[in-house]
C-alpha cells in the first residue's frame, strides 16, 4: 500500500549536548520563549550563532520527546514560534544541576525509547538514535566506520518502513555520537589523541536509567504485569543493556544496585532462577504519555538538515 507523506529519520546534527547548559538550562517553567529569545539565550552565554536553525533544531527535538511544548504565537502583526517546558522538562533541568550524569542518562533513555513508545513516524529520528546504540552495542568494542554504519541503517530502515522512502545522511548518524560521549561513563570516546572513535560497553550506568530500560522490557512482555515476577532470560538482559548501552557482565551488579535504590524494584532468588518484581510504573518521573498527546498543527518547523 501506498503510504501518504514520507517520515523524517534525520537525527539533526545541530541537536547537541553543547546547547544544553548554555541554553536548556537556562529556560525558566513559567514562560514562553520566541525563537529569538533563545538564539539570545545563546549569545550571552558565549556562543555566537547566526540564524535560528539550531534553536529551531534543538527546541523541536525536545518537544518530541516530551520536555516541553512547541505553539506558535502571535505578537503584534507577527506570527512567532514560541517554547515552553514541560513538568518533566523543569524536573530534567532540576536534576542537572544536582547530577549532570543522570540528566545525561536521562537524555539518552527519552531519545532512545520515543519512537517504541509512542510509534509515531513523526519520531523517526528516534528510530534511528536507537538503531544506532543497538548496532554499536552488538559490536562493541570497536572502532567507528560511520559511512558503513550508515549504509547497513539506511537498508535496514526501508526494510522497517516499506512503502516509504526513508533516508538520511552519514551527518545525521555522526549527530547521535556526542550524545553517547556525554553519558558518564562514555559508551563511545577517543582515547588519548586520536580522532576516531571507538565504542566500549560501559562498566555502569545510574540505576534510574536502568529502572527505566526494566520497566520497557518489563511491560513489553504479554501477558505480564506490575507485581508479576519475570524471570530474566538472556534476550531481556540483553534489551536492557542494550539501552542502557551496559557490559552485560554488570547486569546483575547493577540491578543489585538498584534495587537499594528504586522503592518497588525487587529481585528474588527462587528454584527456578532470579526474578525481577517491579510493583509499579516509575514514580520519580512521570515520562510524557504519547497516546494522549495533541499535535499542535502550527508547531516549529525544523526544516532541513543542518
Amino acid at each position: 500500500m501506498e503510504q501518504k507523506g514520507n517520515p523524517v529519520f534525520q537525527f539533526r546534527n545541530g541537536v547537541s549536548p553543547r546547547y544544553i547548559k548554555p541554553m536548556f538550562i537556562r529556560l525558566q517553567y513559567d514562560r514562553w520563549y520566541s525563537t529569538n529569545q533563545l538564539v539570545h539565550l545563546l549569545h550571552t552565554n558565549g556562543l555566537d550563532v547566526e540564524g535560528t536553525d539550531i534553536v529551531s533544531y534543538n527546541a523541536h527535538t525536545w518537544s518530541l520527546v516530551g520536555l516541553g511544548r512547541l505553539a506558535k504565537r502571535r505578537i503584534g502583526n507577527k506570527s512567532t514560534n514560541m517554547f515552553h517546558l514541560t513538568d518533566l522538562g523543569k524536573q530534567l533541568i532540576d536534576t542537572y544541576s544536582t547530577n549532570p550524569d543522570l540528566f545525561y542518562d536521562l537524555m539518552h533513555f527519552l531519545f532512545y525509547s520515543s519512537y517504541r513508545r509512542s510509534g509515531d513516524l513523526k519520531r523517526g529520528c528516534f528510530w534511528l538514535y536507537a538503531s544506532i546504540c543497538n548496532t554499536l552495542w552488538l559490536e562493541a568494542p570497536a572502532q567507528i566506520d560511520n559511512s558503513s554504519l550508515t549504509n547497513r541503517l539506511q537498508i535496514e530502515c526501508r526494510e522497517a518502513f516499506p512503502g516509504y522512502d526513508p533516508s538520511f545522511s552519514k551527518r545525521s548518524v555522526w549527530g547521535v555520537f556526542p550524545w553517547l560521549q556525554t553519558l558518564v561513563p562514555p559508551f563511545l570516546s577517543k582515547p588519548g589523541a586520536k580522532s576516531q572513535l571507538y565504542s566500549k560497553r560501559r562498566s555502569y550506568c545510574t540505576p534510574q536509567l536502568f529502572h527505566l530500560a526494566t520497566d520497557m522490557v518489563y511491560m513489553s512482555m504479554e501477558g505480564v504485569q506490575y507485581g508479576t515476577a519475570l524471570s530474566v532470560n538472556e534476550q531481556q538482559k540483553e534489551d536492557i543493556c542494550k539501552l542502557c548501552l551496559l557490559d552485560p557482565e554488570k547486569f546483575w551488579e547493577m540491578a543489585d544496585l538498584t534495587q537499594m535504590t528504586i522503592s518497588g524494584y525487587e529481585i528474588h532468588q527462587g528454584q527456578w532462577g532470579v526474578s525481577i518484581t517491579l510493583e509499579g510504573s516509575p514514580t520519580w518521573i512521570k515520562l510524557p504519555d504519547f497516546s494522549d498527546e495533541k499535535v499542535d498543527e502550527d508547531e516549529f518547523d525544523d526544516g532541513g538538515e543542518v
